[in-house]
């Protein structure tokens, strides 16, 4: 007999999951590109290892606001007991996607080949 009661309905991570890599990849950076519209942020030139400058504070700000912006769902969903999966589940998802998706774009903002 598991611990969970009939009537008590858990939610399970998969949806967690699926949620998280929706915002990580659909909202993620278009919210930051605008965040960086709004701030007047400098966007990096593309540079080659010989002539590396230093970047805007700002620059790595927007990007590190943004990420932690899209993260507060996941700890809104775990003061609820039933919906702690999916908040398990979202932080992993959208956390680990969003790096990836920011470590990508930031490197193609430094070769020259970014999208803005």
């Amino acid at each position: 007999m598991s611990g969970v009661m009939p009537e008590q309905v858990r939610w399970r991570s998969g949806w967690g999951v699926a949620a998280g890599l929706f915002v990580a990849v659909f909202v993620l950076v278009p919210a930051t590109f605008a965040v960086q519209n709004a701030w007047s942020v400098p966007v990096p030139r593309a540079i080659s290892f010989a002539e590396i400058e230093p970047v805007a504070t700002s620059y790595w700000l927007s990007w590190a606001l943004t990420l932690a912006a899209l993260l507060t769902p996941a700890p809104l969903l775990a003061c609820v007991p039933a919906a702690r999966l999916i908040a398990v589940g979202y932080l992993l998802s959208a956390s680990a996607a969003g790096a990836l998706l920011c470590a990508m774009t930031v490197a193609l903002a430094f070769t020259g080949l970014d999208p803005a």
